[in-house]
């Protein structure tokens, strides 16, 4: 990522218009086997959630990763992605409903963190190889998950902007800790990559019109979707 990086949407607004005008290297060919509305949900969590995984979380076929918040955008890709992988997936959620829908997508088991000790069922599970942690505010609790030599991935604030760590464990246990946001263009080529090779698709929640934007954003804040919201100009 250069100086002169940004993401359309944040901070340059525009996503929520009939037309935007990109860059053409910035266009690629819809893949053949999505619809409009899957396409629309696919770049930016997809791609968010694709390099938190690999380029950056480095997941191998047969680890254990913990993905933090099923229901998502981003967390919905994870599960998938990595499941795509040969990857263990573990989530936790405040809702039944929302694990449920994730062992749906391939997640192998969830925990509902509001219950329960997510720290010690996760744990009793055998530990994280790799946690991806959009909250923020969770970092020591997603440290505490890893195994020896494990790694956090960190993007989001949505449950906080600032963390507390101890320092021993996080050198004792050879653990990394890794910001990321968004993705490359390599990154990208190889999201694309993974749709091919998959069957999965973009999980949507609903589609609005253009219009619904606001109330579409009150359905985020208020944490009541699964997926991602789309906005329809059609």
């Amino acid at each position: 990522m250069g100086p002169d990086f940004q993401i359309l949407g944040g901070p340059r607004d525009g996503t929520y218009a009939e037309l935007v005008a990109v860059p053409a290297a910035n266009v690629f060919p819809r893949p053949s086997r999505l619809s409009w509305d899957e396409a629309a949900a696919l770049p930016l969590a997809g791609l968010t959630a694709y390099r938190a995984l690999f380029s950056r979380g480095g997941l191998r076929a047969g680890e254990t990763v913990l993905v933090l918040g099923a229901g998502s955008g981003v967390s919905t890709f994870a599960v998938q992605l990595a499941t795509q992988a040969g990857a263990r997936v573990l989530v936790t959620s405040s809702s039944a409903e929302k694990i449920a829908h994730a062992l749906e997508l391939g997640a192998e088991s969830g925990v509902d963190y509001s219950t329960e000790d997510w720290v010690a069922w996760v744990k009793e599970h055998g530990g994280a190889d790799l946690v991806i942690d959009s909250v923020g505010s969770t970092w020591p609790q997603s440290l505490d998950c890893l195994r020896p030599g494990g790694r956090l991935v960190v993007f989001g604030a949505t449950g906080g902007t600032e963390a507390t760590l101890a320092v021993r464990p996080l050198y004792s246990g050879q653990l990394s800790l890794l910001g990321t946001m968004m993705g490359s263009a390599a990154d990208f080529a190889g999201l694309l990559g993974a749709v091919e090779r998959g069957s999965w698709r973009p999980v949507i929640d609903s589609v609005r019109p253009l219009a619904e934007a606001a109330s579409a954003l009150e359905t985020m804040e208020a944490g009541a979707h699964f997926g991602k919201l789309v906005l329809s100009c059609g």
